[in-house]
């Protein structure tokens, strides 16, 4: 019986396209790209993929600042990023872009499974309101200190000091992103995704060695903290 040839799938983290790729961007896709390399060599069919990340609170920002629309800027880096990749010799199979019909479509096809099975709901909750600048504030339009180990200068939700996540309700002397000024809270009606649901089955995947020794600890602290429904909107 002849013997199947392995397939692997390979992808690193999504550049953002609201500025240049710098030197740390680079040493990940290089790493992965000799990686991929290795592969094919040992007879395996390995196939590199990538996109330009274009949606997000970084990309809003930096389009409104140039005065730009936000799908001019993504093209725009998008081909800025290609570019310098290939000069360092990084060569996927396909780079393209998360701003694309096939995206939108199967998005739209998880979405709908998952409210069919009860896995989505709804929920009014307190969101951050700039009223200088007539907006709610999405999670990074946010910033200010962490509620658990008080690092300043923080996203609304997350700290990158100490990886706690938290409401923008609950981060300490918040300011806006966008005006500097304190905002206020307003309810809105969210959907989140009931991850919750999930905490059994994901505590059983990381028990059988099915990740990396640190990612397992850094979730075990996921699950120590309890695993929370993931709030999947936006505020228009």
């Amino acid at each position: 019986m002849e013997k199947q040839t392995k397939k692997i799938l390979v992808t690193s983290a999504l550049p953002y396209a609201s500025g240049p790729i710098h030197i740390g961007h680079l040493v990940e896709y290089i790493q992965a790209d000799i990686w991929v390399r290795f592969q094919r060599l040992r007879g395996r069919n390995c196939i590199f993929v990538c996109a330009s990340d274009a949606h997000g609170t970084p990309i809003m920002l930096k389009a409104r600042g140039e005065d730009i629309s936000a799908e001019d800027m993504v093209a725009a880096y998008q081909q800025e990023h290609q570019r310098d990749l290939g000069r360092f010799m990084v060569e996927f199979d396909n780079f393209y872009t998360t701003h694309s019909e096939e995206n939108r479509e199967l998005v739209e096809e998880i979405y709908h499974r998952l409210m069919e099975k009860n896995l989505i709901e709804r929920r009014v909750i307190e969101q951050a309101y700039d009223e200088k600048a007539g907006m709610f504030l999405p999670d990074r339009f946010v910033r200010g200190t962490c509620p658990a180990c008080g690092a300043t200068d923080q996203h609304g939700d997350s700290c990158e000091n100490c990886g706690a996540t938290y409401s923008p309700g609950e981060i300490r002397e918040p300011k806006s992103a966008l005006t500097g000024a304190p905002p206020v809270l307003k309810e809105s009606e969210h959907l989140f995704f009931r991850l919750g649901e999930f905490e059994a089955i994901l505590r059983d995947w990381i028990a059988n060695g099915a990740t990396d020794v640190g990612v397992a600890r850094k979730l075990e602290e996921w699950f120590d903290a309890g695993l929370r429904d993931w709030d999947i909107s936006r505020d228009a």
